[in-house]
């Protein structure tokens, strides 16, 4: 028996079976029909449901340890910010004093080597005192 296409090897019986006849009686497409077909579509359908849920359930534990991953870098993160601002601060800090030491000693400095600033000095601190009232030395004052 020779068949020109698969339909022509297919035969339906009472029952709406479809079976298939080939020239080999050990055919497996001999044995198939509808039933078989569907069931077999539908246990695909399943293991398909199945395998997309066990992806999605993965794909969430992964997004999940990632976004736990992604939350202990930025603390770690954090504190390394704050522990370099806080030695930044404290060396800026050292800086400006050593600054300061360096402006206040320059300054004495200066006002030994000129005799001047301690006469100037003298004299502003008189005119202070016998404009606010405070110089004692004086009895007579002209309004």
């Amino acid at each position: 028996m020779n068949y020109a296409s698969l339909e022509d090897m297919q035969v339906t019986d009472a029952t709406g079976n479809c079976t298939v006849m080939t020239d080999d009686p050990d055919h497996p497409l001999d044995t198939y029909n509808a039933e078989t077909a569907m069931n077999e579509v539908l246990a695909a359908e399943q293991a398909a449901a199945q395998a997309i849920d066990a992806c999605e359930q993965e794909a969430r534990a992964s997004l999940h340890e990632a976004a736990r991953h992604a939350r202990r870098i930025t603390g770690r993160t954090n504190e390394r910010i704050a522990l370099i601002h806080q030695r930044v601060r404290l060396q800026i800090q050292r800086h400006l004093r050593t600054a300061e030491r360096t402006a206040r000693a320059t300054d004495r400095a200066r006002d030994k080597e000129d005799p001047r600033v301690a006469v100037i000095s003298a004299v502003v601190n008189d005119l202070a005192a016998h404009l606010t009232g405070a110089d004692s030395s004086d009895d007579t004052q002209t309004d």
